[in-house]
């Protein structure tokens, strides 16, 4: 008997490494996929310099833009993921006035982050409220 090797999971492993909830390889393999080539551009002045595209968002838009929360902005999100298979730049800088991107408080954009790596990307109409009401 021993641990599920899931991160953050202390459920009991009853056969092999991982717990009823995380025994699904299918759902394993997409979340440790390899993450994409142009994740380093997250490093880049043109991003996070002091005169970049995520330091203008957020002084222009403040506050999370999730629809009823109350917190300040600290990071920045992208609607529009495709930049990481087709490689744009545009796209991941924002388009022409950062109408691709979305200032978002820490919890608002874990909550969006982990809901996109679950269920895929969101539709219109399954927009979440925020939770910190």
């Amino acid at each position: 008997m021993k641990f599920c090797q899931e991160g953050g999971c202390n459920d009991v492993a009853l056969t092999g490494n991982f717990c009823a909830a995380h025994s699904d390889p299918v759902k394993r393999a997409v979340r440790n996929q390899p993450r994409s080539i142009y994740d380093k551009w997250y490093g880049l002045a043109a991003w996070k310099g002091r005169y970049g595209v995520r330091g203008l968002k957020i002084r222009r838009n403040p506050n999370c833009e999730t629809p009823g929360c109350p917190n300040r902005a600290a990071h920045v999100h992208h609607l529009d993921d495709t930049w990481k298979q087709t490689g744009s730049w545009f796209t991941f800088m924002g388009g022409y006035d950062c109408e691709l991107l979305q200032s978002l408080c820490q919890q608002c954009h874990s909550h969006e982050t982990m809901r996109a790596m679950l269920y895929g990307p969101k539709k219109e109409e399954e927009k979440l409220p925020c939770s910190n009401l």
